[in-house]
């Protein structure tokens, strides 16, 4: 899947992935998609819950070689 943004959050956990998203995030046009890469399992929960909390869209999750790629489409304002 095409994005329009990528954010690596392998290795970050708390707090540090929901700032990656939100600076990953803000730049992008409605509509556009960012990639996001995780490799904590608490981080992949908060992502899908941030995602949602945000009104945006998780399109497609991958899961690779203990990653998992959100592509996540930025919601209108």
């Amino acid at each position: 899947m095409h994005a329009d943004r990528y954010v690596d959050c392998k290795g970050s956990f708390c707090q540090a992935p929901m700032f990656m998203l939100k600076d990953g995030m803000d730049p992008l046009e409605r509509g556009s998609i960012l990639k996001v890469d995780v490799d904590a399992e608490a981080t992949k929960e908060d992502v899908k819950v941030w995602a949602k909390r945000m009104g945006h869209e998780v399109v497609e999750t991958e899961k690779a070689s203990g990653v998992t790629t959100f592509y996540i489409r930025k919601a209108g304002t």
